[in-house]
């Protein structure tokens, strides 16, 4: 694991203890054309909130996207991701949408900056979940950026 990620990763696990939900999954990212490669991410949301009528979750993420091989474009390392934001949920049976601010310890066509955003959307239940995720500098940052767009599903605890 690249040192960066210790930190996080130790902040992650040490917020996690009083957090209440936590969901591993994996599936597919998509970049421009048809450049698929495997994901997994980690998720720890804490207690649900109220403000103004909308509950929301404090969330932290940290995940790993594979590289993948292309002549065109500079895909060609694994990248692993850390974020931190929120989730918006129960406002429609286990429906939430997410953002979170993150940073990435390599760059690439797709993840053109090491500071990125990190937006969700998908469904929890008692034992899964499933999401379209997205990860994108929002070309604040700069560079190509192409972002990745993926499909996740896994368990929840």
């Amino acid at each position: 694991m690249p040192r960066f990620l210790l930190p996080a990763a130790f902040a992650l696990l040490a917020s996690s203890v009083q957090a209440a939900d936590f969901d591993l999954s994996a599936g597919v990212s998509k970049t421009i054309g048809w450049r698929t490669t495997a994901v997994a991410f980690f998720d720890a949301s804490g207690e649900a909130h109220e403000w103004l009528g909308l509950h929301w979750q404090p969330t932290g993420t940290i995940g790993w996207i594979g590289s993948r091989s292309d002549e065109n474009d500079h895909l060609d390392k694994d990248v692993f991701v850390a974020g931190g934001g929120f989730r918006l949920v129960d406002w429609w049976g286990g429906a939430f949408f997410g953002f979170e601010g993150g940073f990435v310890n390599e760059t690439t066509d797709a993840l053109s900056s090491h500071g990125q955003f990190i937006s969700s959307l998908g469904w929890r239940g008692n034992r899964i979940v499933v999401m379209v995720r997205h990860i994108s500098n929002g070309h604040v940052f700069g560079g190509r950026n192409l972002g990745e767009t993926m499909v996740v599903a896994g368990v929840t605890f």
